[in-house]
């Protein structure tokens, strides 16, 4: 979600540097920035705190400019405090827009004519049924609806997933588990639909332009859905959304039923 705030940076900062996890070199690629290895920031004249976290606004207290949202107790550590929008995008964008930069457009990520191919059907679905935030955000219906789909179907997962996406997906059923940005970006080129839980994969999914159907348990589009999605939401319940690690009562925000996912394949297949 952060790519259009960082590339709105990238155009007015001298240099920027990027403080991101393995896959952010791959990630960031086309930003003309350094990424480097997350950790103590002590060479910037301002930070842009994209995570809300306390420990992001610690490793960057020495910089004598440090932009973020007063969240997780850290207000304290702020020289700029930001007021965070209703969707994280727009929160993004407001980080952005404090230190001088326009974000200009959803974000977006360039397949290149040297990323890896990917053995896959051309015009597959792509189903992505694992999520590493855990059970309230894992739609338990991704089986179900893979018998009930009539294109070719490819089963998708992050790197240690094999296990997880092997579980919930059929015997003989056609996994790329692991793959690196570019192979996945590549390998989404050939896809018609993407259907996932609420997780990083979709956002990057929606990123390559493909069209996404996202599944909505403890969490909302109205926070987190990538730009563009078509969202499929849990039931109304006074606890939702929650954004929680763990369920205390039942877990009754994925009850949704497996037709309304696949109508919303069809919508997002005839869409285009």
């Amino acid at each position: 979600m952060a790519l259009s705030a960082l590339r709105a940076l990238a155009r007015v900062a001298a240099r920027i540097t990027v403080h991101a996890p393995a896959w952010g070199a791959d990630l960031y690629r086309d930003l003309g920035a350094e990424v480097v290895p997350r950790g103590t920031m002590d060479r910037a004249d301002v930070a842009v705190l994209f995570p809300p976290s306390f420990r992001a606004a610690w490793e960057a207290r020495r910089v004598p400019r440090r932009v973020g949202i007063a969240a997780d107790h850290r207000a304290w550590l702020l020289t700029d405090v930001v007021a965070p929008g209703t969707h994280r995008l727009d929160t993004y964008a407001a980080l952005a827009a404090a230190v001088g930069a326009a974000v200009d457009g959803p974000p977006a990520f360039a397949v290149r004519p040297e990323d890896p191919e990917v053995d896959v059907p051309r015009g597959h679905v792509g189903l992505n049924p694992v999520s590493p935030s855990g059970a309230p955000v894992t739609w338990t219906g991704f089986a179900a609806l893979s018998v009930r789909l009539d294109r070719p179907i490819v089963w998708y997962g992050g790197p240690g997933e094999e296990a997880d996406v092997a579980e919930v997906a059929p015997p003989g059923a056609s996994r790329r588990v692991g793959l690196s940005l570019p192979a996945f970006a590549r390998a989404l080129t050939r896809c018609a639909v993407f259907v996932s839980n609420d997780s990083g994969a979709a956002h990057f999914a929606r990123a390559c332009g493909v069209p996404v159907v996202v599944v909505h348990g403890s969490t909302t589009a109205a926070r987190t859905g990538p730009a563009g999605a078509l969202a499929v939401e849990g039931p109304e319940l006074p606890c939702r959304p929650c954004y929680r690690k763990r369920c205390r009562f039942g877990l009754e925000c994925l009850e949704i039923p497996v037709q309304r996912v696949l109508d919303a394949v069809g919508a997002a297949v005839e869409a285009g």
